[in-house]
């Protein structure tokens, strides 16, 4: 819990760069630092859930109450109103006259979630393109382990379940002559790459 003394706590809240504003049990803004402002614009004395949802009721994710208790909480939290995401803390704040507030902070992560939010877009476009190129494709460790198939190659070799392909050999159960694949790659240890290379390989049933 902070306990204010003056206004030097709120004026330590002014310099910092993520955005943060007070409030009363009551909902009602008593406080926002400059970060807040830029954000937000100047709303003291409204109501939050007016201010952040843009809503005449309490924001269906308030946790006010657990803060009053006496509870710091760590969350993350989307406001489509602005399009960004926030990673979230709040925790009560004693003032001198005895009384709550609840203080919250807001750290602006929007730049890693849509980072993120491509990287997993890409990995999905990946994986489409993976499971539907009309050729048999997998993609296995040095150690000669599969760590992925296509439903093609599963097809062409007599595979009914991924599960069951991954786990056989690839030097042993895979290639019809097992120093096919131990030239295969020695070709990617010299060059990184091999381009044209021939191999026979095992269907399930032999």
């Amino acid at each position: 819990m902070i306990e204010i003394e003056g206004r030097s706590i709120l004026s330590i809240f002014d310099a910092i760069e993520d955005s943060i504003y007070v409030i009363k049990r009551d909902y009602t803004i008593e406080f926002m630092n400059q970060a807040m402002v830029r954000d937000f614009g100047e709303r003291t004395g409204e109501k939050c859930y007016r201010v952040l949802n843009g809503c005449d009721e309490v924001c269906p994710w308030c946790r006010n109450e657990e803060v009053f208790e006496g509870l710091t909480l760590h969350r993350e939290l989307y406001l489509p109103g602005i399009d960004k995401h926030y990673r979230l803390t709040e925790m009560p704040l004693r003032k001198e006259d005895g009384t709550l507030s609840k203080v919250s902070m807001y750290r602006d992560i929007t730049l890693r979630k849509k980072t993120e939010e491509k990287a997993r877009a890409s990995e999905e476009d990946y994986e489409r393109l993976f499971e539907h190129v009309p050729s048999g494709l997998y993609v296995s460790s040095k150690e000669g382990r599969f760590l992925n198939a296509n439903h093609y190659l599963l097809k062409m070799l007599g595979y009914e379940s991924k599960e069951e392909f991954l786990e056989i050999d690839i030097t042993k159960d895979l290639y019809v002559r097992p120093e096919d694949r131990r030239k295969f790659m020695d070709e990617i240890e010299r060059n990184g790459y091999v381009i044209d290379y021939e191999a026979n390989f095992k269907k399930k049933d032999g």
